[in-house]
């Protein structure tokens, strides 16, 4: 194998380990955690649009009012007289996260409302509740449920939605646009952004129609339509329906906009936001300023022109969408401060009401921050492997080192240059700190491991532990092969017989010896003859190897050509046998990169095949005894062989593995078929397109038929007993057809 080939096979090496760390919950966790927050900390603080700011309530305001450190017991005349002045220094709209569903004695509702109702822009909080309902299994489901102020704010409020938070979470890094479990509601800083934005609407709604976006005949038709009261959540779900139903819906309405719309760049950014608004994930991740105060923050007493500088030195609030919460922990029930990437060392956290101000801010700017697609992610940590792994291993370690830090190094500024000017997120954990890391220590490693057997001679190697033939066979197959001196391509059979522990149990130890001396004859030469190697014989099982080290057509139909002359052999020797001597043997085939290695301890050691190939195969005897099949393959071998009848039995899932595994029984050679058997597989499949189409009652019929036309068949008894279980019970999750085993 050249030095080039080592490299590029490093590099994939490389860009796999990378790919399976990236995609699996503990890589993604680690990006978000840790990767997103460098990002976050490298980037530093960026300024705030100055159209949001934050009244904010806390212990200072209430020390400055008189008022106990309970903002829930506040008078509620106190939030009337704060609408008043917003709407005088001209705000434009205003968003209370703030429960009021307790009512209150004597006016203080009333007076609230009034005040609500005179402004017609204030947007109330719904708090969400889980409520928990009994299904018939006993196992219970929870439901969200939103809950309304009291009646007088309920019927006063322009508009009403929830604002969700984590309960649990080592640190905020996204939260909901729609909430999902509450009907898809739309939470507080969208409908606050859709009413901020409700100058564009009627152009909005014409680019949808334009579009030809499925839109509901009820949605609003103008802006003073939308301007109602109660119209605007409504509407807001409406829209959100037709981008659900067009998941291409956002890029056909930005090329809209592109081509035909006239309007000024401010209504244009506008209607960018809404689109990003309302396309993609329901939850979409936070692009914080910086640190607690970061959006501009008046507090309440300020607000009310009781502090010690008044309303006169207030900002100006024309144009602005002004959000109104805690700043502190007052609610007894939920913690309102959370910790994000700018949290403090002194536990200064930021606020529910300034994440709600954050979140409008990042739709006003459309910079949320974007994850890469995830094919994109797939195609980068696959490049930036390949690439690293062939640097590392074609250059010296010193000159690898310094290449890969480097590259790294320039990947990172990279990706930080995006991040802050457009707010795209390039992963940085697996391609700055893991794929360079384990590139550079896994080069090292294979040139170690080539000085060393540069040194042995192959024919010695191996002479030690497998016959002179096939030592022959690999040591002309891997002309010098030094590296991968133990790694070859190859085929794996595995046989198990049936009722052994029975037989060795009531049969006399030479009678059985002699029996067994027979069974293995039987075995032993179809497998010898078509140039197999057996590798291993433990009880009643054998483990039988075609080695090569390239991918090998001839190599796997010999193999399956030893598989049916076995089981062929098995059913002439059952014939023989008188009943309880009867050995039906179940055999597994697998294809693949085996691994012979030492195995074993002190001054005992066995040369042996071990690795995934090895325990698939085995694990194929389960499955032969689940389907009542006689020779099983599995698709590494499927593929590759043309000269014989197989039929797929399905997709499963074996324990203890992560990926399913797609299997195919090995009928016959075609030269050799009785019957018509590819009339009964195309007949079987048929069944089984439907089955994993989740189709259960479909799936029973035709698999019912199968059996009157084709007779007694086990993998269609299996599906028919699991159609009639899937059809009272059907399988929990999104269902993709893979069948799980919960044995070996």
């Amino acid at each position: 194998m050249s030095r080039v080939t080592k490299s590029i096979i490093l590099g994939l090496i490389t860009a796999l380990a990378g790919l399976v760390i990236g995609i699996f919950p503990f890589g993604v966790s680690l990006e978000e955690e840790t990767g997103l927050s460098l990002l976050f900390r490298l980037r530093g603080s960026r300024p705030v649009p100055p159209e949001v700011v934050v009244v904010s309530i806390d212990k200072r305001a209430s020390d400055a009012l008189g008022l106990k450190n309970d903002p829930r017991k506040w008078p509620r005349t106190l939030h009337a007289e704060l609408i008043e002045r917003l709407m005088k220094t001209g705000a434009s709209a205003i968003a209370f996260d703030i429960f009021f569903e307790e009512p209150r004695q004597g006016r203080e509702d009333l007076i609230f409302a009034a005040a609500v109702s005179r402004s017609g822009r204030v947007i109330l909080c719904q708090r969400l509740l889980a409520e928990r309902s009994d299904t018939p299994d006993g196992s219970g489901m929870y439901t969200e449920r939103l809950v309304a102020p009291v009646p007088a704010l309920e019927k006063a409020a322009f508009a009403m939605a929830p604002f969700p938070m984590p309960k649990v979470a080592l640190s905020v890094i996204r939260n909901w646009m729609f909430k999902t479990g509450a009907g898809d509601a739309p939470t507080l800083p969208i409908v606050s952004f859709q009413l901020y934005a409700a100058e564009v609407y009627e152009d909005f709604l014409a680019l949808l129609k334009k579009s030809g976006a499925t839109i509901s005949s009820d949605l609003p038709a103008d802006r003073s339509s939308l301007m109602k009261r109660g119209e605007l959540v409504p509407a807001i779900q409406e829209i959100r329906t037709a981008f659900e139903k067009d998941p291409e819906l956002d890029t056909t309405l930005s090329v809209i906009l592109g081509r035909y719309y006239r309007g000024d760049e401010k209504s244009r950014k506008l209607i960018e936001s809404l689109i990003s608004m309302y396309s993609g994930d329901s939850r979409k991740y936070l692009n914080f300023y910086g640190p607690a105060g970061s959006v501009t923050t008046i507090p309440y007493d300020h607000m009310l022109g009781r502090g010690k500088t008044g309303l006169e030195t207030a900002p100006d609030l024309r144009g602005k969408m002004v959000f109104v919460g805690f700043s502190e922990l007052y609610q007894p029930e939920q913690k309102d401060t959370f910790f994000t990437v700018f949290s403090q060392e002194d536990g200064r956290d930021i606020s529910g009401i300034e994440l709600a101000a954050t979140e409008f801010a990042n739709l006003l700017e459309n910079m949320p921050v974007r994850p890469l697609s995830f094919g994109a992610y797939i195609t980068l940590i696959l490049c930036w492997g390949l690439v690293t792994g062939t640097v590392c291993r074609l250059l010296p370690p010193a000159a690898a080192a310094a290449a890969s830090a480097g590259a790294a190094a320039l990947y990172l500024i990279a990706a930080l240059f995006q991040f802050r000017t457009s707010a795209i997120w390039y992963p940085v954990i697996v391609p700055v700190f893991i794929q360079p890391a384990f590139a550079f220590v896994a080069a090292l490693l294979w040139k170690y491991a080539d000085t060393n057997r540069e040194r042995r001679n192959i024919r010695n190697a191996f002479g030690y532990y497998l016959p002179a033939d096939v030592v022959d066979k690999l040591a002309k197959n891997m002309t010098g092969l030094r590296t991968d001196s133990k790694v070859v391509q190859g085929v794996c059979l595995y046989t198990d017989a049936e009722g052994y522990t029975s037989l060795a149990e009531t049969m006399e130890s030479q009678k059985l010896g002699q029996h067994m001396n027979q069974y293995y004859e039987m075995v032993f030469s179809p497998i010898k003859n078509h140039g197999g190697t057996i590798s291993n014989v433990v009880g009643d099982s054998v483990l039988a190897l075609w080695l090569g080290t390239e991918s090998d057509k001839e190599r796997l139909e010999r193999a399956c050509s030893a598989a049916l002359e076995i089981s062929r052999q098995m059913l002439d020797f059952e014939d023989r046998a008188a009943g309880s001597f009867q050995m039906p043997t179940r055999i597994g085939l697998h294809a693949g990169q085996i691994t012979l290695g030492n195995v074993g301890a002190a001054d005992h050691f066995e040369y042996r095949p071990v690795g995934d190939i090895v325990n698939t195969t085995t694990r194929l005897d389960s499955l032969n005894k689940l389907l009542a099949t006689r020779v099983l393959i599995t698709e590494s071998v499927a593929e590759h062989i043309d000269a014989f009848v197989i039929r797929d039995v399905g997709t499963f899932l074996m324990k203890g593995k992560a990926r399913p595994m797609r299997v195919y029984e090995l009928v016959c050679r075609k030269d050799a078929a009785i019957g018509k058997p590819s009339q009964s597989c195309e007949s079987f499949s048929a069944a089984l397109a439907l089955f994993r189409q989740g189709s259960w009652t479909e799936a029973h019929q035709h698999f019912s038929a199968f059996r009157r036309t084709f007779g007694e068949d086990g993998p269609a008894r299996f599906y028919l007993d699991l159609c009639s279980r899937y059809q009272n019970n059907p399988p929990e999750g999104p269902w993709n057809g893979v069948i799980r085993m919960d044995y070996k």
